[in-house]
């Protein structure tokens, strides 16, 4: 494992190998947005695994408008407890790079518990298009966070542009705003460049880490990776632009993702019911690699597990995460390999590889129930290797059966 076992510098800051824990909500915060108990074990657990990168997963930047009710928020109120969380993982291990994800949730926001809003009128003519004024707002809301991320002790932030939420909203072709948010591409990505360099200026030239998560293509008529508002076929020349535009912004890395979970999840999630989706995933971050300098980090590594999957190479090592790591970053086709699922399944994962210690692994199944949980608005984790989230996917089963029986 030449490459997998090699540091690489990112920004100014170095990461001590090619693993990285991608953001994982596990919706197992208090009524104010602050880790909980749960959460601190979760994340001292990944601390653990010496991933070389550790994203937390999507913290808020506002109560207003969440897609989950017990969501992780990062505002002043939250800040005390999220230093203290990062302090534990540091004192764990201090050597992998701790990053926190910000975002806000836009029309995936959930009306039971917040407010839905959009960026362009969506096919529900109740839900409130943001006014110019308030998408202004909302930018110096992610700065704001961004700096509570830099005083709480992370070594940086992601500017969350992926999956279909507010950010991503924003940068779709379907998004024909008449103001200077919307419509053409350069207007598009306003939001981004003048969020951007507002953060920059407000955490100042140092080593803290800026960089996005974004879906290359999200599979919806005049979602991002398509050239118009009605088109759905793959068309990379935004994204391609749009990778670029974040270099030249100052950013130090690019997360590559794809896919809306909540509308398109097996391009998202690769899965037995699409698993040529890993290679896809392999060849959008080639691309973006490709158009840039700074890292970029690739996704759809879960599935491949120790070759144990649908894949139709007849050799099962050609089929497996550590074939198809060591291949990808070797040929240059992404600088990081990057678990969700699979870091749920086994927070020891990156330890265990990085040792040796395969046969140890609990390998993701991909089997969903995590996906099921985040859905229902529960505490989220693995179903199959953790008795505890088995039992509340047990729960929601059940209840699921006492509604059909009522009809």
């Amino acid at each position: 494992m030449e490459f997998l076992l090699s540091p690489l510098k990112i920004g100014k800051k170095v990461a001590p190998n090619r693993i990285v824990n991608q953001p994982m909500e596990g919706n197992d915060a208090d009524e104010v947005g602050n880790p909980t108990e749960l959460t601190c074990e979760r994340y001292r657990n990944l601390a653990e695994g010496g991933a070389g990168i550790i994203f937390l997963e999507a913290l808020t930047i506002t109560q207003e408008s969440r897609a989950r009710k017990n969501q992780l928020g990062i505002y002043e109120k939250t800040a005390p407890r999220l230093e203290k969380l990062i302090q534990e993982m540091k004192g764990i291990n201090p050597e992998s790079l701790i990053l926190l994800q910000i975002t806000h949730s836009g029309r995936l926001s959930v009306a039971d518990f917040s407010r839905v809003v959009t960026v362009y009128p969506s096919e529900d003519p109740h839900v409130h298009v943001l006014s110019t004024e308030e998408i202004e707002k909302i930018s110096d809301a992610f700065v704001k966070a961004a700096v509570i991320a830099q005083q709480v002790g992370a070594d940086g932030i992601d500017f969350k542009q992926c999956h279909g939420y507010l950010c991503a909203e924003m940068l779709r072709p379907a998004n024909t705003r008449k103001d200077r948010f919307g419509g053409s591409f350069e207007n598009r990505t306003h939001f981004f460049t003048e969020t951007a360099k507002k953060m920059i200026s407000a955490v100042g030239n140092n080593s803290f880490l800026l960089g996005v998560r974004f879906s290359v293509y999200e599979g919806i008529p005049g979602g991002f990776g398509t050239s118009g508002p009605q088109e759905v076929m793959e068309d990379l020349s935004e994204p391609l632009a749009f990778a670029r535009l974040v270099e030249k912004a100052g950013f130090d890395y690019l997360n590559v993702s794809a896919g809306i979970p909540a509308i398109t999840p097996e391009i998202v999630r690769p899965s037995k019911n699409y698993p040529e989706g890993v290679y896809r995933h392999f060849g959008w971050a080639r691309e973006i690699k490709k158009a840039v300098n700074i890292p970029v980090i690739g996704s759809g590594y879960s599935y491949l597990r120790d070759g144990d999957n649908d894949l139709k190479d007849l050799d099962p090592k050609r089929r497996s995460f550590t074939y198809w790591a060591e291949k990808n970053i070797g040929q240059g086709v992404c600088d990081f390999v990057g678990l969700g699922r699979q870091s749920l399944a086994d927070p020891l994962f990156a330890k265990k590889i990085l040792l040796g210690k395969t046969s140890e692994i609990n390998y993701c199944l991909t089997c969903g129930g995590c996906s099921i949980q985040l859905r229902s608005q529960v505490q989220t984790g693995c179903v199959v290797f953790s008795e505890f989230y088995k039992k509340i996917l047990k729960e929601i089963q059940k209840k699921q059966r006492n509604d059909i029986s009522r009809l």
